[in-house]
């Protein structure tokens, strides 16, 4: 599976299709201050000192329009390939925060291993929604070269990826101010 990933990404890469978002980021460094103090967390009935899941995804939380969600933190490049493909389901109380080391017009897409749709949310550096693709559907294409992107009209720093209809839901829009920790 592995294997599949890198050349389905490298492909896509030689295609032009994906800008950097998942191939030249750099993993956000945590302050000496959050390692020094992991909060307790409960994940699967079993709490984990370092803040983080089982699957090594780090979690914040994250408060959109009074709504607390926590959100694994897609940090290495690893991770951000994968993205939400490691998990079968996602709860309303659930998301993934990708975090950026400068903004950008990032391109996200939907690999096929993707198992629902979801919304996908661009945030600038002050955490503003400035951008939305309400209920991406995963690309059902093999290979997913000719997969839709979606770009942002603005430059992000932040990607915030939730159930599908949830910025529906909750009234989500652009200019709608995003609340967590320096992720």
């Amino acid at each position: 599976m592995r294997t599949t990933t890198i050349v389905v990404i490298v492909a896509a890469a030689a295609a032009g299709i994906i800008a950097g978002a998942v191939l030249l980021v750099t993993p956000v460094a945590r302050s000496a201050e959050q390692a020094d103090s992991p909060q307790e967390i409960i994940i699967g009935g079993e709490k984990t000192p370092d803040n983080s899941t089982d699957d090594g995804y780090r979690q914040v939380n994250v408060t959109v329009n009074g709504v607390n969600l926590v959100a694994d933190v897609a940090e290495t490049n690893e991770q951000r390939s994968k993205g939400l493909t490691v998990k079968d389901t996602l709860g309303e109380n659930e998301s993934m925060l990708f975090v950026f080391e400068t903004s950008q017009k990032y391109p996200f897409w939907m690999p096929p291993e993707m198992k629902f749709p979801i919304d996908i949310m661009w945030l600038d550096s002050n955490k503003t929604v400035v951008y939305i693709e309400e209920s991406a559907q995963p690309c059902e294409i093999y290979p997913p070269i000719s997969c839709p992107n979606y770009v942002p009209d603005e430059d992000a720093q932040y990607v915030l990826e939730t159930v599908a209809g949830f910025a529906r839901k909750y009234n989500v829009i652009e200019g709608t101010q995003v609340k967590f920790d320096d992720a």
